[in-house]
């Protein structure tokens, strides 16, 4: 088995790992002495394929939220690329889509990340003589820390009556008339990609009536107003709290006026009911009503990885690491370590860094943590 040895293993090349990685390269580690591990073949593949197949045209999030840990990184880099006044949206500066996959992929780039990339799955980690072994089939890699950024969106949710529905993020093509359930982002952005396609045959179902929110939380929960409080509270209240905290089915204000516009014009159907089941021709609410479709497409969310029953469990037992009542990692609070050089972000991070550890300023959050460990410039380990 061909082992290879390494400073830093980044587990995950999404939005969070990509982070983490620009902000050990922006502390002076050695692209040779990272690898990050992702199954797919370049960064931010799978956000990139989601955000494409829903049509999203602007992020959620403002402009000091990206992939550095520098707040006016993306500012800067719309500036020098001559990006237009259309790159920032509203009060809040939220980038074009555009914009910030360019920003993204040119740091990568920048920082030589086709070095580091290792294209594979993680099967296994454990611990050997002080060192971490990361297992992918055929082929491990040994690191002195490991960080653990595994993201949340291939863990789709789906309906327990769903049959032949599927999810928004599978990349089928949708044939009309189309029903989308949801009334979060993802919904509202698709309703409005189907609405170009194929006008008056396109219904947004959802449970309730839409509702605003600029972001995923109060923005009180990104700074000390919220986080101070939350820190203070034991593992249990803050996941309430978060539980309390969070905003699904949610859409900004924007979004949700291009629906209703849409409605009024009669090229978009708006219900509000729940399904209860699958019908040959479309589905059945509660309430009896039919909805025809030929493409039932659920807006209805993604799962994020759990320590039970996946990879991550065999190590937390055999090193017995912390977790809280709700099976949640408990991490250093400054180091976001969970075991001896073991790192963590994003849902893993939840009670770390609050409502908002699974979006880009979470990944902001934890990388600029994580790098702050680095105390000296780490020379590289020879492979074995």
């Amino acid at each position: 088995m061909m082992t290879d040895r390494y400073e830093w293993v980044i587990v995950g090349g999404g939005i969070h790992g990509m982070t983490v990685f620009n902000a050990l390269r922006e502390k002076g580690i050695d692209r040779e002495m990272i690898r990050i591990i992702d199954r797919h073949e370049q960064p931010l593949m799978n956000w990139r394929k989601q955000t494409e197949r829903i049509g999203m045209p602007y992020l959620r999030s403002t402009r000091v939220h990206h992939t550095s840990t520098n707040p006016t990184s993306l500012r800067h880099h719309a500036e020098e690329q001559d990006y237009t006044h259309q790159a920032f949206k509203d009060t809040y500066g939220r980038p074009s889509l555009e914009l910030f996959n360019d920003h993204a992929l040119r740091l990568a780039q920048q920082n030589e990340v086709e070095v580091s990339w290792v294209q594979g799955e993680v099967t296994r980690l454990r611990r050997e003589d002080g060192t971490w072994v990361i297992s992918m089939g055929e082929r491990e890699l040994q690191a002195n820390r490991v960080v653990l950024a595994l993201g949340q969106s291939e863990h789709h949710i789906m309906p327990e009556w769903a049959k032949s529905a599927r999810h928004v993020f599978l990349s089928k093509h949708d044939t009309p008339p189309v029903v989308i359930i949801g009334g979060g982002i993802s919904a509202l952005h698709h309703t409005i990609q189907c609405a170009e396609r194929y006008p008056g045959q396109v219904t947004l179902l959802s449970r309730r009536p839409l509702e605003k929110s600029s972001f995923d939380a109060d923005r009180k929960f990104m700074g000390p107003k919220g986080l101070t409080p939350f820190k203070s509270l034991s593992a249990s209240e803050k996941r309430a709290l978060i539980v309390q905290e969070r905003r699904p089915g949610t859409a900004t204000q924007d979004l949700i006026q291009r629906v209703r516009h849409l409605v009024r014009e009669g090229i978009v159907t708006h219900v509000i009911g729940e399904v209860e089941q699958e019908v040959e021709s479309g589905v059945k609410l509660t309430d009896g009503r039919i909805i025809t479709a030929e493409s039932i497409i659920c807006a209805t969310g993604i799962r994020p990885m759990v320590v039970e029953g996946s990879w991550l469990e065999a190590v937390q037992q055999e090193l017995n690491l912390p977790l809280s009542p709700c099976r949640t990692p408990l991490l250093d609070e400054s180091t976001f370590e969970w075991g001896e050089h073991l790192f963590a972000t994003g849902s893993l991070a939840d009670l770390t860094v609050g409502p908002f550890a699974r979006s880009i300023y979470g990944g902001q959050a934890a990388a600029r943590a994580i790098a702050s460990t680095i105390q000296e410039k780490q020379t590289v380990l020879a492979s074995v």
